[in-house]
């Protein structure tokens, strides 16, 4: 069975109370953010440069006893430079993370692939994956744009992550996820949404993917063929904002989180068995 995995988004919390709110709720593993999108934004759970956090967060890990599946940094914007990213990479292996999401901001894509490839090689040093995340107002919009990076970045330790929103926002299919290579994608986040009734600018579509997704079954998007396309072992990150769990603790969504992937999983199973 595919490891199940709480976004450190569905938590919206600091990356303790993720973690141990992930543990509790049964998640086989757990994905949490380390600092702001970019240099320099507020981000209450910092951890990145930060000795005594990081020293605190490890021993979180080792008592809630989940591994970290990624870890979410600064974005790749024209401003970020190395300096910035690659003590994301140390502190990725301090923490025993498996994975790095990469996102990409810099429309320059040549000079994107080529800070990509320095990071791809010092995680490979250290035994971490990258996942290039795909998002429809981002540089990199499509599941295609994310392929042709990967396939120009050639590093066997960088894959494409697919996300259920972004794919349908880019006009995406689940048989563009199929046409992948299986070894070429590092995790899925699943989610719900409806189908578009009008056109949504790129402010509109990072709002939606950050505030007002679905929980599964609840929207329109194809989930049973998008799952059909997975290889069968893929982790799944459960990835769901719920704007009327605002109020709610941490391990209030993450519970809410966990009952309704165990859900879906099981309509999933009953209708591949029928």
């Amino acid at each position: 069975m595919a490891r199940l995995t709480l976004a450190h988004l569905t938590a919206s919390a600091s990356p303790a109370d993720t973690i141990e709110a992930a543990a509790a709720a049964g998640f086989d593993a757990v994905g949490i953010r380390v600092c702001p999108r970019r240099p320099g934004n507020a981000y209450a759970g910092t951890v990145l440069g930060d000795a005594a956090a990081t020293r605190h967060l490890r021993s979180v890990l080792k008592t809630a006893g989940i591994p970290l599946s990624n870890v979410s940094a600064y974005q790749f914007y024209p401003e970020v430079g190395w300096e910035d990213i690659a003590p994301v990479v140390e502190l990725t292996a301090e923490l025993g993370g498996e994975m790095i999401v990469a996102n990409g901001f810099d429309p320059d894509l040549g000079r994107f692939a080529e800070l990509l490839s320095r990071y791809a090689g010092l995680a490979a040093q250290a035994g971490i994956r990258v996942a290039l995340e795909f998002m429809p107002y981002s540089a990199v919009r499509t599941v295609e744009d994310a392929r042709a990076l990967v396939d120009r970045v050639a590093a066997p330790n960088l894959g494409v992550l697919v996300d259920a929103l972004h794919l349908d926002r880019s006009g995406g299919r689940p048989a563009d996820v199929a046409a992948l290579r299986p070894e070429d994608i590092s995790f899925a986040q699943l989610c719900d949404a409806r189908h578009l009734r009008a056109p949504l600018s790129n402010a509109e579509l990072m709002q939606e993917a950050r505030t007002s997704r679905l929980p599964l079954g609840e929207g329109e998007l194809p989930l049973f063929e998008l799952m059909d396309a997975l290889p069968s072992d893929l982790e799944l990150e459960y990835e769901v904002a719920r704007a009327d769990l605002a109020d709610a603790s941490a391990l209030e969504r993450a519970r809410a989180a966990k009952a309704d992937a165990d859900r879906f999983l099981a309509r999933r199973r009953a209708r591949s068995a029928a």
